[in-house]
Formats: C-alpha cells, sequence, structure tokens
C-alpha cells in the first residue's frame, strides 16, 4: 500500500515539474525561422557544400584522391603544356563533407560554403558541373594559365602550420 503512494506522489512530481518547465518558456519570445525567407547562420566553421573557384583550379587531381567516397570527377586532354580540364563535377550523392579536399588544396580554389540546402526533385541534378567544356577548356599547365590570364596566386600556408617556434 505505501508503494501504491509512493507512486502517486512520483507521478505528480513529474507532472510538476514538466509544468514548470512549460510555464518558465510560455512567455519567452519563439525562435521560429520562417524558412525560406529566413535562414540560420551558420557558424565560421560549418562545412556545407563543396564549391570549386575554376579560375583557381589546375586540375591536378589532388582533391579527387583524397576523396574516400570518389565523388570528384576532373576530365583533362592533352599532356604537359598542352593538357587542359575538360570536366570539374562533384557528386552531392556521394558526398559525405569531411573537408578532406579543401584542406589539401593547394591553390585554394576548392572551399566549403556556408550554403546547407539544395533541396531538388531528382538526385540526378545533385550532380555539379563547375565548367562546361563547349564555352571554354581550362589550361592546366602554369606557364599557360598565365599567359592566357587564368592564374591566380596559390593561397597562402596557415599561420604555425610548418612553424616549431624560436624557442628551439
Amino acid at each position: 500500500m505505501g508503494q501504491y503512494f509512493a507512486d502517486i506522489v512520483a507521478a505528480v512530481g513529474s507532472a510538476m515539474q514538466g509544468m514548470a518547465i512549460t510555464f518558465k518558456h510560455i512567455y519567452k519570445k519563439p525562435v521560429t525561422l520562417q524558412y525560406p525567407d529566413e535562414r540560420q547562420v551558420m557558424p565560421e566553421r560549418f562545412r556545407g557544400f563543396v564549391h570549386n573557384d575554376m579560375t583557381k583550379c589546375d586540375a591536378c587531381n589532388i582533391c579527387a584522391k583524397l576523396c574516400p567516397v570518389d565523388c570528384i570527377y576532373i576530365e583533362a586532354e592533352g599532356k604537359a603544356k598542352e593538357r587542359v580540364m575538360t570536366r570539374y563535377a562533384i557528386d552531392y550523392n556521394k558526398c559525405i563533407w569531411c573537408s578532406l579536399c579543401t584542406e589539401n588544396c593547394h591553390t585554394g580554389s576548392i572551399t566549403m560554403s556556408h550554403d546547407y540546402d539544395h533541396s531538388v526533385y531528382d538526385r540526378r541534378s545533385l550532380v555539379y558541373e563547375f565548367m562546361d567544356p563547349r564555352v571554354a577548356k581550362i589550361p592546366c599547365h602554369r606557364a599557360t594559365r598565365i599567359e592566357q590570364g587564368w592564374w591566380v596566386e596559390p593561397k597562402e600556408d596557415k599561420p604555425g602550420a610548418g612553424d616549431k617556434g624560436d624557442d628551439a
């Protein structure tokens, strides 16, 4: 009989605790965003969709080789100075947003954006083509890129990345 009344007291206490939380939040301003008109501001280190700046990319294939799920497709034609990139595509159906491609890009062309919503009706449209070879083929050789105006200085190393300090 004592257990019966103990269970009733525990149930009433639990209900009162829940109601206290409800009453605490009843007069607070709601935090609902009117999506898609209002968007949540993402933190600086948020990893959204991968973006490639084709003016900086030299088709070195480092990003494609490091991708653990092989979602980056790079195609090039020719050899040496005549080598030109004909395709750069990312399949977001496969991408796991690991950021391995961005961390190892020596030119800084591939970055993670703050964009987080690419709602589509057809999964095939999640394969993003970053260039159209019918418009222009992008040269891969450094001298040719400089000559044709495609050259952009590579990104700087992060400060302290290779520094051991002066106190050694």
